[in-house]
């Protein structure tokens, strides 16, 4: 082989080498920036599922205490239909006694 031959191979051996190099380190720095980019995609993920969930954790907040606004209305209007059934059947007990008193005893 001749000397120029042996300098092209070797030329070229260097280059592939340089090659290699520039091969990895470009392969080492998408790793890193697929690394960060990953990282930034979890945070912000995490951010919104949070936002997400005080969102609906508010919603059905509101809906409870609308809940609870409508149970207490009806458990009133059921108390003053209870308290107006009472006061009628103890009115029609106080009617029933003086009418037995006034049957047995008469308007004396």
């Amino acid at each position: 082989m001749s000397v120029k031959t042996i300098e092209k191979v070797k030329e070229i051996e260097r280059q592939a080498e340089a090659l290699e190099r520039d091969y990895d380190r470009q392969l080492l720095e998408l790793k890193k920036e697929t690394a960060t980019k990953i990282e930034q995609m979890k945070e912000t993920l995490a951010s919104e599922v949070a936002t997400f969930n005080e969102k609906e954790i508010e919603k059905l907040d509101k809906k409870l205490q609308i809940l609870k606004k409508s149970n207490q209305q009806e458990l009133e209007e059921q108390l003053n239909q209870l308290e107006s059934v009472f006061d009628n059947k103890k009115q029609e007990l106080v009617n029933a006694v003086v009418k037995e008193v006034m049957r047995k005893y008469g308007n004396s």
